[in-house]
């Protein structure tokens, strides 16, 4: 008995140190994103997720770094490595948590980013699968902040389209879920009250009121945005943006 007590208490005691050393990868990675030093953070985050893989949120965190670094890239060959890369990472969350709301989300988010290498069907398929899963995410967790602000990304777009595209969806495809841009700024509205510091929410919930012709409450949103810390290089960017459209409206 006494020996068993000794190789648990070891094993636990090893295991405190693997999370230990886990956590600390993980603010170290966080801190070179305050540096907008992505590429190094990326490296943090992974040694960590080797040493703790039941880590939610840093898994959640690659899938959208390398989502966003599509953006970035020229090559359809890189985009594709990016995307492979977040398809990895999606498909551990899923098996940390296939019903969780964050899954549903990264979900979500993948396939944004998959409609641009894909067919006219796969495009419209994708469309639907993406205001599905957002449904599952906010139906487990309402005020998913990321699922919010999302579903708004998705209205926006939809409610945007080409009213011939819609029509030829609506023969071919059996149309899309209705979407509209009033939906989506109630949509960011409530991401923005539940976390006014969401920088890239912000910024498009103020594009948005521009092109609705609501240029002072656009220019509220954008004057309270530049009082914020960006904390990634991509909130940086956004903010850059912000500055830009706060000046087209002054």
């Amino acid at each position: 008995m006494r020996i068993v007590l000794v190789i648990l208490c070891a094993f636990f005691c090893q295991l405190g140190q693997v999370n230990g050393q886990a956590n600390v990868l993980f603010e170290e990675g966080r801190a070179l994103e305050r540096q907008y030093n992505t590429t190094e953070a990326i490296k943090k985050y992974e040694e960590s997720i080797r040493l703790d893989p039941n880590q939610m949120t840093i898994l959640v965190r690659l899938v959208e770094i390398h989502c966003n670094n599509i953006h970035e890239l020229k090559e359809d060959a890189a985009k594709r490595a990016e995307l492979d890369k977040a398809k990895s990472y999606l498909d551990k969350v899923s098996v940390l948590d296939s019903n969780s709301a964050d899954f549903f989300y990264t979900k979500a988010l993948y396939l944004g980013k998959l409609i641009e290498f894909s067919g006219v069907k796969e495009k419209a398929q994708f469309t639907k699968d993406i205001k599905n899963v957002l449904d599952k995410a906010l139906l487990i967790q309402p005020e998913h902040v990321k699922a919010l602000y999302t579903l708004a990304k998705w209205n926006e777009e939809v409610a945007s389209l080409n009213p011939a595209v819609k029509a030829a969806m609506k023969v071919v495809f059996g149309g899309l879920p209705p979407a509209s841009r009033e939906e989506a700024i109630e949509l960011h509205q409530k991401a923005r009250k539940l976390n006014p510091g969401f920088i890239a929410n912000n910024h498009d919930l103020a594009v948005l009121l521009k092109k609705m012709a609501k240029p002072s409450q656009a220019m509220e949103v954008l004057q309270s945005q530049m009082k914020l810390p960006t904390k990634t290089k991509e909130e940086l960017e956004i903010k850059e943006k912000s500055k830009v459209l706060l000046q087209s409206l002054q």
